[in-house]
């Protein structure tokens, strides 16, 4: 039999439920404190971690920008001393410049021909006092301050050939070349109908640049003008600067571009096609190189006025794109190597000589399309 309840008992129960009932309640207000605590803490360290990061990488933002600049300005350095070292003397224009004196100048002479077959090209350069009459070899006659004359002549040479005479000094143009080059001229007329003029002119073309590429070489000897690469190759760039820097006033633009076409087709005449290792190995690149070079010169050097020869096919377009930027590049270098070894007379600075150059083109072409009246 069970004894009813007790009133103490039940008050005593009622207070210890209670009791349990609040520690429950503070237990859970502590954990809850406590939680929220932690994920304080937590998202604080967060926040901290990420404004860590952003603070580490603007500052490691800051030192890669510092060290980019720091390096591009190093670079920068060493290449304007370098440009600089490279840059010649600059020449003032000398004041009183006749008082001045000029450079050594050259010396021709036409040696009469051993065979009779040759006679008529000794008699041809010397009625046409062809040595004299080379445009671009007067304008430097006489500008350089050499260690010696160079001499040109024409003479028989036992093959068809042209050469610069270290030991002598001379440039020589031989009669079996300028044979060669005549008929070479006569089956071109004849196969594309290009007048009876052509041949002469054709023969006239490559003398004058054979003529310039030989005196490249006496140049480099003479004055030993330090060349990189293959020393072929920059001759053949300064002959091409050459005619076109220093053609005759009264010479328009077309026919020097002429010239030089009529000069680069030589190298395709002389190419056989097919080479055997012999020819790979020759101080001379192959004519097809020689003749898309002489190409990329002529039309880097005036683009607008010679894209015929990259829309005739002359020169791909893939070459040509660089073109202007190694014409003037060429140009420039030829420049600047030669300028410390102008005479007195003819001192001048590099930027007088680009002005005198621009000048002497425009001057040159102002007359081609003028209209006149009959």
């Amino acid at each position: 039999m069970v004894a009813p309840d007790q009133p103490g008992s039940r008050a005593g129960a009622g207070t210890t439920a209670l009791g349990k009932h609040m520690s429950q309640r503070v237990l859970i207000i502590l954990l809850s404190l406590t939680l929220g605590l932690v994920s304080g803490a937590f998202g604080f360290s967060l926040i901290v971690g990420k404004r860590h990061a952003e603070a580490l990488e603007a500052a490691r933002t800051e030192a890669r920008e510092a060290g980019v600049a720091e390096g591009r300005e190093a670079a920068q350095k060493a290449l304007d001393e370098e440009l600089a070292a490279l840059k010649p003397v600059v020449f003032n224009e000398a004041p009183e410049a006749e008082n001045k004196p000029g450079g050594v100048e050259f010396e021709y002479e036409y040696v009469p021909a051993k065979s009779e077959a040759l006679e008529p090209f000794h008699q041809m350069a010397v009625e046409a006092d062809l040595l004299h009459h080379q445009p671009e070899v007067q304008a430097i006659d006489g500008m350089f301050m050499l260690p010696r004359p160079i001499k040109y002549l024409t003479a028989e040479c036992g093959s068809v050939d042209a050469f610069y005479s270290a030991e002598r000094g001379e440039v020589v143009m031989c009669y079996e070349t300028m044979q060669v080059l005549l008929e070479r001229g006569r089956e071109l007329a004849a196969a594309n109908e290009l007048g009876e003029d052509f041949a002469q002119r054709y023969l006239d073309a490559n003398v004058r640049f054979i003529l310039l590429h030989e005196t490249g070489h006496a140049l480099i000897a003479m004055l030993e003008i330090p060349i990189t690469g293959r020393e072929e190759d920059a001759v053949d760039q300064l002959a091409t600067t050459l005619m076109l820097r220093f053609a005759g006033i009264t010479e328009p633009t077309a026919v020097v571009a002429e010239n030089l076409r009529m000069a680069s087709n030589w190298f395709l005449a002389r190419s056989a096609g097919k080479y055997n290792l012999d020819v790979y190995a020759d101080q001379h690149a192959l004519g097809e190189q020689r003749y898309f070079n002489l190409q990329c010169m002529l039309y880097g050097s005036d683009p607008a006025r010679y894209l015929d020869i990259v829309t005739g096919g002359d020169l791909p377009e893939a070459r040509a794109k660089g073109c202007p930027e190694e014409s003037r590049r060429v140009s420039r270098a030829w420049l600047r190597l030669l300028l410390p070894y102008v005479a007195p007379k003819y001192q001048m600075s590099e930027e007088k000589a680009e002005r005198l150059f621009e000048q002497r083109k425009q001057e040159s072409g102002k007359d081609v399309d003028m209209p006149y009246m009959r």
